[in-house]
């Protein structure tokens, strides 16, 4: 990392938040990367906060509206990975929200995007489509 001048972000795919924190005290990444997928919510708000205290940035993998609001109540992040966009491609997200999208049409025109603004994450779930797509369900009474 030291020998190139581009910033590097490592720990895509790296869970919990020791081995992250192990990356930055070897000097071997600029960012960390967050993701709501391995570590929930808290664990990559703890992460963010653990960068912060060591001077570096956390970005966040992924887009969703968890991602939305974590870069919304962190200071240490800058951007959105607005992932699959392509004029032809639906975005991420399309089906499962009935109230939220991850496509061209969510940038504005200052380029930004939006944190959902309803209750909880802000989304509903569209459970006509998740049912219809349903592979199985496990009832534990």
């Amino acid at each position: 990392r030291q020998l190139i001048r581009t910033p590097l972000l490592q720990t895509e795919h790296v869970r919990t938040l020791e081995p992250h924190v192990d990356f930055a005290l070897a000097d071997a990444t600029d960012f960390l990367r967050g993701d709501v997928v391995y570590d929930g919510i808290t664990g990559v708000l703890k992460l963010a906060h653990a960068a912060e205290g060591l001077g570096l940035d956390i970005e966040m993998h992924g887009p969703g509206p968890a991602q939305r609001h974590l870069m919304t109540s962190v200071r240490n992040t800058n951007y959105y990975e607005m992932g699959l966009v392509h004029p032809k491609s639906p975005g991420t997200f399309t089906n499962i929200y009935t109230n939220y999208e991850d496509s061209l049409e969510a940038i504005d025109a200052k380029g930004c995007i939006y944190a959902p603004t309803g209750p909880g994450l802000g989304v509903d779930l569209d459970w006509d489509w998740i049912n219809a797509h349903r592979i199985s369900t496990l009832k534990i009474e």
